[in-house]
């Protein structure tokens, strides 16, 4: 059976990210989880979820900023 949750050090592993990198991402509510007992807990899914939407939304970033280049670049040429 697989499992559902992981730990905070197992998110780290899968993150390829330092344990207390990502205990700091669950204390400011970044990343979702929550907490049994003095243990972190982070569904799977959420996780997946989280690094899916992460990508998207820097990859629009980069987008966005390569396009603003690009304008002001021809701006100048003009």
């Amino acid at each position: 059976m697989k499992a559902l949750v992981v730990s905070a050090t197992e998110a780290s592993k899968l993150l390829l990210t330092d344990p207390h990198t990502v205990l700091e991402m669950l204390d400011r509510g970044e990343l979702p989880g929550y907490r049994e007992g003095r243990n972190w807990k982070i569904p799977l899914k959420l996780l997946n979820a989280y690094v899916e939407n992460r990508a998207i939304k820097e990859s629009k970033e980069r987008r966005k900023m390569h396009e603003e280049m690009e304008m002001e670049q021809t701006e100048v040429l003009d």
